[in-house]
């Protein structure tokens, strides 16, 4: 995690959203405070956040995956021994 806990709660950033991707997502929200009338001018802040929290997801979906899948070949492999 890049922004530390002390950046995330002087930006006042909900726990809901203090994830791997909370150091854009300041950024983005500091960007739309600066720009207020124009938030249209925050498109590559919001970019950048978006594509970080997508490969973020992918990430975890992989792990996911992969937890089981070797949970099943685990159990492939006991029921294998057992027989």
């Amino acid at each position: 995690m890049v922004a530390t806990q002390e950046q995330m709660n002087l930006a006042q950033l909900p726990l809901g959203q203090r994830d791997y991707c909370a150091h854009h997502l300041m950024k983005l929200l500091k960007c739309k405070r600066d720009n207020w009338p124009n938030f249209l001018a925050c498109k590559h802040e919001r970019h950048d956040w978006d594509y970080c929290e997508h490969q973020d997801y992918v990430m975890r979906m992989k792990e996911y995956e992969r937890e089981r899948r070797l949970l099943m070949r685990k159990k492939r492999i006991e029921e294998a021994r057992a027989a």
